[in-house]
């Protein structure tokens, strides 16, 4: 009956961490590591914080893409797109939910005509997707310069 009662209990007490643990991992980030902090990293060494951007819809290769550009001075459609003011472009798959693959971030140099684009290890939630804007959550680090940004921004979409 001893037997019975240590197994139960041992059983009980495993159920209860278990289920803690996934509690855990089911807020904030979702265990990924993308920040629910306003949109913010380094580019070229010094430190950024989104504060505007512009988002385009756009066929690329046969691919629905959404493309994002951000930028630091507020601005969005009254500034064109390729403009040197956006010095992040995000290309993503065109629908909602946690993206990967065919995920691409370009950080531009403000101060030359160097960029550096990145294409692996880069996560993407878009969280909404509407006619006018697009919210969404990124984790995006080049291996080979000081560029990496992490947070979740807003823009709108231009046509």
């Amino acid at each position: 009956m001893k037997m019975k009662k240590l197994i139960l209990s041992f059983l009980t007490v495993f159920s209860l961490l278990a289920c803690s643990t996934d509690d855990e991992n089911t807020g904030g980030d979702n265990g990924s590591g993308i920040s629910n902090s306003p949109l913010s990293g380094k580019l070229y060494g010094v430190n950024f914080t989104a504060d505007g951007g512009r988002a385009d819809l756009n066929v690329v290769f046969g691919d629905a893409v959404v493309e994002i550009r951000i930028g630091s001075e507020g601005l969005a459609c009254e500034t064109s797109q390729f403009s040197g003011e956006f010095p992040i472009r995000i290309t993503a798959p065109r629908t909602e939910g946690t993206h990967n693959s065919n995920v691409y971030v370009t950080f531009n140099d403000p101060n030359s005509d160097s960029f550096i684009s990145v294409s692996g290890g880069i996560e993407i939630e878009i969280i909404t997707l509407t006619e006018t804007s697009v919210d969404f959550k990124i984790k995006a680090t080049s291996t080979s310069t000081d560029n990496n940004i992490n947070g979740r921004h807003q823009v709108v979409i231009c046509e």
